[in-house]
């Protein structure tokens, strides 16, 4: 299929101008790190504007920003011509979709992946609003997860349809690894610091309260005097409400818990590579992909009840599935992590297999355009006006 992705942005002025408010600094700084294309795939940036003084104009930020993606669409014959619009997530991505598909005549289809369903709806009553008109008026619903599909179904009274659809896993990417390629992972910056023989319990999660970073610095602050050599390396994104940092300090576990926050996408099968097990204490999540990342590495991972990690993760075969925002539950598990390395490895080779199961990207990728393309031959079907298949999207 042809694709096309509209990443919208903020508008702001020339420099010095976009210096005089916060908004338009963000977004010029923002707009600096943007890709035009990635993998042969065209990257759009249409830029909604705000007048300002805000407070004079209308406040309808999500019409606005509807606008803006239709004026740009019209504007290009080629994107004018596409097929069907799909939202990355529910929302806000998924309520552009609806009502750019609407406008241009096309089915539109949203994804879920986790917050979109959970945390931005229940914390922004607006978001919520048009969450639910993506669920009564979106064309197709894909979850990562038959959990987040019922969560999202949840909403809306009115009965939805959904598909799920995995993330496919690269098993040739994320795999066991050699007695050489873990000694190679070791020399790893964010590694190389600690015995190569004191064994790694690894987190990916960007540095915010609902990724369970509170409960596993408790629980590690606890583990400390009895963890003998085992070390805990976190990594993630350089913003968040957590200052990671800081509360390693105050707990007074520095000696054996580490943050060393971004890291490039492809260092990440490194550190999986060189670590010994994988945890991740989320309160949400639709179905994590560094847990399926971290489990086609063959590591015994610990991670929360939530999403659909029950539906990949089997407690007491494939790894730990406990409770979400409970510390002392998350203390056992590593306690249990750590006594005995046969139980762990045998985890983890279950976990590897589990995954092998569970599909490629190429198939994941396969099942949704089937998807799109059974809603573009319904519309097609369903109307008087003559729909040609122009494969793009």
């Amino acid at each position: 299929m042809e694709v096309h992705v509209l990443q919208r942005v903020e508008w702001a002025p020339p420099w010095p101008l976009s210096s005089l408010t916060r908004e338009w600094r963000e977004s010029r700084t923002l707009r600096a790190d943007l890709f035009s294309e990635l993998d042969g795939i065209p990257i759009h940036h249409p830029a909604t504007v705000h007048p300002r003084p805000s407070r004079f104009f209308n406040p309808d930020i999500w019409g606005r920003q509807v606008r803006t993606l239709v004026d740009y669409v019209q504007r290009r014959p080629r994107l004018a011509q596409a097929d069907a619009v799909m939202g990355h997530f529910m929302v806000p991505d998924g309520y552009h979709a609806v009502r750019l598909a609407q406008h241009l005549g096309v089915p539109s289809c949203a994804m879920a992946w986790g917050d979109d369903v959970h945390a931005w709806p229940e914390a922004k009553p607006s978001w919520r609003e048009k969450l639910e008109v993506v669920l009564r008026q979106c064309d197709g619903l894909v979850a990562c997860s038959d959990r987040l599909a019922r969560d999202g179904a949840s909403w809306v009274d009115s009965h939805t349809k959904w598909d799920t659809i995995y993330a496919g896993t690269d098993l040739e990417r994320f795999h066991p690894p050699s007695a050489e390629e873990r000694r190679e992972a070791r020399r790893h910056p964010a590694l190389a610091a600690i015995p190569s023989d004191a064994p790694v319990l690894l987190m990916i999660g960007q540095p915010v309260v609902a990724k369970g970073y509170m409960e596993l610095l408790d629980a590690w602050q606890a583990l400390a005097p009895v963890a003998e050599s085992w070390h805990l390396v976190m990594i993630g994104a350089n913003w968040g409400n957590v200052d990671v940092a800081s509360e390693i300090i105050s707990r007074g576990i520095k000696h054996c818990a580490h943050w060393h926050g971004p890291q490039p996408a492809e260092c990440i099968p490194i550190l999986l590579r060189g670590s010994d097990a994988f945890v991740l204490p989320s309160h949400n999540e639709g179905l994590s992909l560094s847990v399926m990342e971290a489990m086609a590495t063959a590591l015994p991972v610990i991670t929360t009840d939530v999403g659909g990690h029950r539906e990949v993760l089997r407690n007491g075969e494939n790894g730990w599935l406990i409770p979400a925002r409970d510390a002392r539950a998350l203390e056992r598990a590593c306690r249990e992590l750590m006594t005995s390395s046969d139980d762990r490895i045998a985890r983890g080779i279950a976990a590897r297999k589990t995954i092998e199961q569970m599909g490629s990207p190429d198939d994941s990728a396969a099942r949704l355009a089937a998807l799109l393309e059974r809603l573009v031959e319904r519309r097609s079907t369903n109307t008087t006006v003559p729909v040609t298949s122009r494969r793009s999207g």
